[in-house]
């Protein structure tokens, strides 16, 4: 199920951001660790041939997007959400052939706070750690906050 819901938030981002069709960003696979986003580095180099930075920022902020948008979804509630904080660093170049950004399961506390957060408040904020991993190192590390406000029906 969380794999159909990665796949159509991939596919409402390709629709309503043009940067995300612009850069080829793909679902890659949901699986109890987290969920990967992907966007091949043929469409995505620089000057040197690898990763650019802009791709892989923006990776990895929607894919804590994408998670915060599970969560949500997960928890019964149609949000509207922003990135409201982030924070990127470049640890090493990325020359794989498909970029894949990582974002992890928020930890259940975590989860539980938000989902309360949003349930008294209509709104809640979450913090998010993703990373992209270029021959089984790191490469980039990202956290970023994320706002989200229940929308009404």
């Amino acid at each position: 199920m969380h794999q159909i819901a990665l796949e159509r938030l991939v596919a409402y981002l390709r629709e309503n951001v043009p940067m995300a069709r612009h850069f080829d960003i793909r679902p890659g696979k949901v699986d109890e660790t987290g969920l990967v986003l992907e966007a091949p580095l043929a469409s995505n180099f620089n000057d040197k041939k690898t990763a650019f930075a802009g791709t892989l920022a923006s990776l990895c902020t929607l894919s804590g997007w994408a998670m915060t948008s599970l969560v949500c979804e997960n928890a019964g509630y149609h949000t509207d959400i922003a990135v409201i904080k982030s924070d990127v660093r470049y640890a090493r170049p990325c020359g794989e052939p498909m970029i894949r950004a990582q974002c992890r399961w928020p930890d259940r506390k975590t989860a539980d706070e938000f989902i309360a957060s949003l349930k008294e408040q209509s709104r809640g904020v979450i913090s998010l750690n993703a990373k992209v991993l270029s021959r089984d190192k790191t490469a980039v590390t990202y956290s970023g906050d994320y706002s989200a406000k229940i929308l009404q029906a």
